[in-house]
């Protein structure tokens, strides 16, 4: 549950590998263990703990987003739960008050009692956090399709995020996830595939490579990865290669 604390070697090494790259914005990803939305309240309570300590690891490294999963309910339903994410997400907010981390919510597949695969949810979420400038959302391309959201083609590119910006709003976008899917539309399965390989193909990509009010907005690869990353600069390449001159 709970990882080794930074050392003030392994900070400052953090910061000068960073110096050596183009990287300009960074986002962790909080561990798969924690679920804010569990009914059990010793599970609850270890994943507030470990959700706070990954805010202040984020801090520490100076990383401004950390990405996270809301959680899943285990069959009390969406809203107690969605209630229980909420209010865990204020707790550590208030915890961490000199922070900059922006807490940001990543949409979801919707797989078993998982929440986050409706808009309707991030919504909620944000709508209940206190501190607005403290939440954020990533959206992943493979999590919106399968949740059943459509963007294969023009219209309905434009129509899953028009639905987005009238339920939660566009400028509440973070962050991006890239990822083709290995399962169908509205599927509700999490399996990510190698862009253009999956049910999604190259249409999506190209209409969001292209979409001027997510020009500034980062964007990272979370596609099928080998041991050197090769995979990485060919997915990187199509991305690119999409990219209307």
């Amino acid at each position: 549950w709970y990882s080794k604390p930074l050392e003030d070697e392994t900070v400052q090494a953090w910061f000068d590998n960073l110096k050596k790259t183009d990287i300009s914005i960074v986002a962790s990803h909080d561990s798969y263990l924690i679920n804010l939305a569990s009914p059990e309240k010793e599970k609850r309570e270890k994943s507030l703990k470990a959700f706070i300590d990954e805010i202040e690891r984020a801090e520490k490294l100076g990383i401004p987003l950390l990405v996270f999963h809301p959680g899943s309910h285990l069959g009390t339903g969406e809203e107690t739960g969605l209630i229980a994410v909420a209010d865990c997400m204020n707790e550590a907010i208030d915890s961490t008050p000199d922070s900059k981390v922006v807490l940001t919510i990543e949409t979801t597949a919707g797989q078993g009692t998982n929440l986050g695969w409706r808009f309707e949810h991030l919504a909620f979420l944000i709508d209940r956090i206190e501190n607005k400038e403290r939440v954020g959302v990533c959206v992943d391309t493979c999590h919106i399709f399968a949740a059943g959201y459509e963007m294969r083609d023009e219209e309905s590119y434009k129509n899953t995020f028009r639905e987005f910006d009238e339920i939660i709003g566009i400028d509440w976008i973070r962050f991006f996830h890239l990822n083709d899917s290995k399962k169908d539309f509205g599927s509700r399965v999490d399996r990510h595939n190698h862009i253009g390989e999956g049910f999604l193909g190259k249409e999506p990509f190209r209409f969001l490579m292209n979409d001027r009010r997510f020009k500034k907005i980062p964007m990272v690869l979370e596609t099928p990865k080998g041991k050197e990353l090769k995979e990485d600069l060919q997915n990187l390449a199509v991305l690119q290669s999409l990219i209307k001159p």
